[in-house]
């Protein structure tokens, strides 16, 4: 301590005890954190280890003792996809030894529009009004609400911070519930009042005049029979004109199938996904390790040694209702090379397909063949589905592989995008719709004379349970059969119980909206303990944020569906792809994807019938599909 000439007698005696009782406090300061015995420690050990740099060696030591690091500040601001649409990029600051940080920079992907393809500019502005509007309440909520209660918390936990923001959304859910049950209630109290004016104003004129409403009673009653007897043949007449004579004798009605529910998503629902990306991101940069290996640390209970890498399932034409001809009945023709094959030899093999496809296109229409889509793919004029096949199988022959050994198909059906509600069928192509029957002889026939297709994504509504699993028996020996559409999203299906009158071999999982980290890996798990194959797809409004890349590696995803080999948000997803096959091919921790098996998919048996009925005569089995 620093004396000054003029310090008086009674602050120098009184320094010493000062000085004593500082240095007590500092003796039990020390002993309760354990500095002493972990500095007695540290400097045994660095003594024999004879690092040359000591200071980073007493840093490594003591890092293992510091606070865990928790959420500061998440902060959000409006960003935009690939097509131009505004999205959101999230940053989480974390405290990490006593210093804050920004430990994350997320950029979320739009989610697909509800609106098919072909929908017209001026039909779009709603819905690109409905996006605005959730991207700028996301924002708030991220800002505001989720920033005071995500502070405070350790990212690594990733299940407690996305049950904070599922939480959040659960009571903004309740109370639009709340405030929608009483406009309604509030409504019908008026409705309620108007008519008890009107009845009063009614009865006042009425009166003294009840022999001629009596009379009119009657003629209404009158009136009202005739009318429901030519209601009633018209009904027979729009019934009996809806049944059509087909091959065979049989008879098909035309039945209007009434719309699936679909889930609202509240204003700035997209927040709960983005939050739960950005905090995973923010845990992998603080554990200082990849983000497939923590997203690993969070799909299995010990993080694998050796990782396999995705096998990219790249879309090369999109066809569909929104595209020019007649087939309609599949939305994307994909590749996808042999299981085995390293990215490094894979990627390029891949452009080369590409590159075929658009020159052929070219040769056979013209400049406008080669133009692309949103995501990169070709969209030419198909009139039947064989055509896009042929064309893929004709691109990968050209480069000298084999279809169906170093290369397979892959096709995305889309079928509720082709089911005309009104008529109960699918338009399978333009003028020619087909009930559910005849789509599982239209897919049985096509993928018999195809058998390089290998996964075939939503080939029915799965509405159509006992058709989708007659279909599953006749082709599941050669091909996956993926639910995309057809499965509920992982905030509810990781709820629901797998029943054996709906099954599949794959599942399509994208993030986006409200499915957060934890469900979706939950999710996955589930769905490949009950022998799926994993199927990590990207959105439409991609960006340049390669978390999925990352994502598809650390679940242990077999598959991962990119879109076209072209554009920079999509080969940003294979750049990352290659960069950890790579890493882990340094650290020999790599290892190679195992051959395509198919589990076959039987129907349930039926269910035996009770004492007295008699017993239903069996259906003859389905021929096996031609290898």
């Amino acid at each position: 301590m620093a004396f000054s000439p003029t310090t008086t007698a009674t602050q120098t005696a009184r320094d010493p005890r000062e000085l004593y009782e500082v240095k007590q406090k500092a003796v039990k300061y020390y002993n309760e954190n354990g500095v002493p015995n972990k500095m007695e420690d540290v400097l045994n050990k660095m003594f024999y280890d004879n690092p040359s740099d000591v200071f980073g060696y007493l840093a490594n030591y003591f890092e293992k003792f510091s606070t865990a690091p928790t959420i500061s500040k998440v902060k959000a601001r409006e960003a935009y996809d690939s097509k131009g649409q505004p999205t959101i990029q999230t940053e989480v600051f974390c405290t990490v030894k006593n210093n804050v940080r920004l430990s994350a920079t997320v950029v979320s992907p739009s989610p697909n529009s509800h609106l098919p393809d072909n929908t017209k500019p001026e039909d779009r502005e709603g819905d690109d009004t409905e996006r605005q509007n959730s991207v700028t309440a996301a924002v708030n909520i991220l800002n505001t609400d989720l920033n005071n209660r995500l502070t405070g918390l350790d990212p690594a936990q990733q299940q407690e911070v996305d049950n904070v923001v599922s939480k959040f959304y659960a009571e903004l859910q309740a109370a639009e519930e709340e405030r929608l049950a009483k406009e309604a209630e509030a409504a019908v109290t008026e409705e309620g009042s108007t008519k008890d004016v009107e009845t009063a104003s009614q009865a006042s004129a009425s009166k003294g005049k009840q022999p001629k409403s009596a009379t009119k009673g009657k003629e209404q009653k009158k009136e009202e029979r005739v009318k429901h007897s030519g209601n009633k043949s018209k009904n027979e007449k729009r019934k009996n004109s809806g049944s059509k004579s087909v091959k065979g004798g049989k008879s098909q009605m035309s039945v209007a199938v009434p719309m699936e529910p679909t889930e609202k998503f509240l204003p700035g629902a997209s927040a709960v996904s983005a939050v739960s990306r950005a905090a995973c991101v923010a845990a992998a940069h603080i554990q200082q390790i990849p983000v497939y290996q923590h997203i690993a640390g969070l799909r299995f209970a010990e993080v694998p040694f050796e990782m396999t890498v995705p096998v990219p399932m790249v879309t090369i034409i999109q066809s569909g209702r929104a595209a020019l001809g007649k087939s309609n009945c599949i939305k994307e023709f994909m590749v996808v090379p042999k299981a085995g094959m390293p990215l490094s030899k894979s990627l390029p093999l891949i452009q080369k397909i590409y590159n075929n496809v658009g020159k052929n296109l070219f040769a056979k229409s013209g400049v406008a063949a080669k133009l692309t889509n949103d995501v990169g793919a070709f969209c030419p004029t198909f009139d039947r589905p064989e055509q896009g096949l042929d064309l893929l199988q004709e691109a990968i022959t050209q480069c000298e592989l084999t279809v169906g050994e170093d290369f397979f198909l892959a096709i995305n059906c889309a079928s509720c995008e082709i089911f005309d509600y009104e008529k109960g069928k699918y338009e399978l192509l333009t003028g020619q719709a087909k009930v559910a029957d005849d789509v599982v002889e239209f897919w049985a026939e096509l993928l018999g004379r195809y058998p390089s297709v290998i996964a075939v994504i939503d080939p029915l509504r799965k509405q159509e349970k006992e058709h989708w699993m007659r279909l599953s028996d006749r082709i599941s020996d050669q091909c996956f059969i993926v639910g995309g559409q057809a499965y509920a999203r992982p905030g509810l299906l990781k709820d629901e119980e797998l029943t054996p009158d709906f099954v599949t071999s794959g599942i399509a999982l994208s993030l986006d909206r409200l499915n957060t980290i934890s469900d979706t890996v939950q999710v996955a798990k589930k769905l490949q303990d009950a022998d799926n194959q994993v199927i990590v797809s990207t959105c439409y409004g991609e960006t340049a944020d390669t978390f999925l890349a990352d994502f598809a590696v650390g679940v242990k995803a077999r598959f991962m569906k990119v879109g076209a080999p072209v554009r920079g948000e999509r080969t940003a997803q294979l750049n990352r792809l290659l960069q950890i096959e790579g890493m882990l091919e340094m650290s020999g921790r790599l290892a190679a994807q195992t051959e395509y098996k198919f589990p076959h998919i039987s129907p349930p048996p039926l269910p035996e019938p009770e004492e007295g009925e008699e017993e239903v005569p069996a259906k003859k089995e389905a021929t096996p599909r031609k290898k």
